[in-house]
């Protein structure tokens, strides 16, 4: 696969469609995770290569998600999904829940992700998520 030429990471270049894409798989390790929490946990994700859900309370050394780009562009993915149908929100208090709907488990188990997004195949210069 050929390697981006871009010095930015791949979530701050790709359309947010694409980058939406990419996370949506993450959400299927559990029913449901705080909102705050999954976005820290993607962007670490993102940066790392390592994906390791949260539980409970977790503290980020991270700025405000729109002052930050990685937040920024993780937070627009994630609202795209929800636009597809993909994930749903629910509140909790001062707190927010997201999580998979049904159709986005059945997007995953039918790897229909891209189509539900209106993209067609493969990602951009066939790369993957770490950009190769």
């Amino acid at each position: 696969m050929r390697r981006m030429t871009s010095n930015q990471p791949w979530w701050l270049t790709w359309p947010v469609a694409e980058v939406a894409a990419a996370i949506l798989p993450l959400f299927s390790h559990s029913a449901y995770q705080w909102d705050r929490e999954a976005r820290v946990c993607i962007i670490t994700w993102c940066t790392t290569g390592s994906y390791k859900a949260s539980i409970g309370a977790m503290n980020s050394s991270r700025s405000h998600p729109f002052k930050d780009p990685d937040g920024r562009a993780i937070n627009e993915a994630m609202q795209a999904l929800v636009r597809a149908g993909l994930l749903v929100h629910g509140d909790y208090g001062e707190r927010t829940l997201i999580g998979l709907t049904r159709l986005g488990m059945h997007a995953l188990q039918t790897n229909t992700v891209r189509q539900h997004l209106g993209l067609g195949e493969p990602a951009p210069g066939g790369a993957t998520h770490d950009g190769r």
